[in-house]
């Protein structure tokens, strides 16, 4: 019997401990330029794996990106651009190589932009990266996650709003005003 409940604790232990594990993120926020234009801004944390983020890549999938081009990158980083390659099946790229300390554990470091076309349809998804070690072998791979932008509300939403609100002061006005002569009145 020890031995079963051992055996499901070490077991739930296991299934339960990636769960728990740190490692590094990259964030993306991608914006709509005009037409298949887009721009996506990039923010690198560094979460415990590995402990100095000195060199990252992000990929751009060869058969829905194209005109990759680099918009921006912080100071104490070479960034530079891949063009994707249709006819090889190669992605593009953004590689980033710190001339300096890197991003330490619970640090970020974002200002990473690139415009690009999008080719596919709706919004980019998230983008495959590796995290590389000094002779720039991968050394932890994921997703990108994708931040929604800041939806700028139409005009039309706004006027809605303001019609809304102020009816809703003006009845409440004339409800108050209503109110006092029956109060003085008793």
């Amino acid at each position: 019997m020890k031995a079963r409940v051992l055996a499901l604790l070490l077991g739930a232990a296991t299934i339960g401990a990636p769960l728990c594990s740190q490692a590094a993120s990259i964030s993306a926020t991608f914006h709509q330029l005009a037409g298949s234009q887009w721009i996506g801004d990039f923010v690198v944390t560094g979460d415990g794996v590995p402990g100095v983020i000195n060199d990252f890549t992000i990929y751009f999938p060869d058969a829905s990106f194209a005109s990759l081009s680099l918009g921006a990158s912080p100071a104490g980083w070479d960034t530079l651009i891949v063009q994707p390659d249709v006819a090889l099946h190669s992605p593009g790229f953004l590689d980033s190589l710190a001339l300096g300390a890197g991003i330490g554990s619970g640090a970020s470091v974002g200002g990473f932009e690139v415009t690009f076309n999008f080719l596919g349809a709706g919004s980019p998804p998230a983008l495959r990266f590796d995290i590389n070690d000094a002779n720039f072998h991968a050394v932890y791979s994921g997703l990108t996650i994708v931040t929604p932008a800041a939806a700028v509300p139409e005009p039309e939403t706004a006027w809605l709003v303001l019609v809304g609100l102020g009816a809703l002061a003006g009845r409440r006005l004339r409800q108050s005003r209503g109110q006092l002569p029956s109060r003085s009145a008793a």
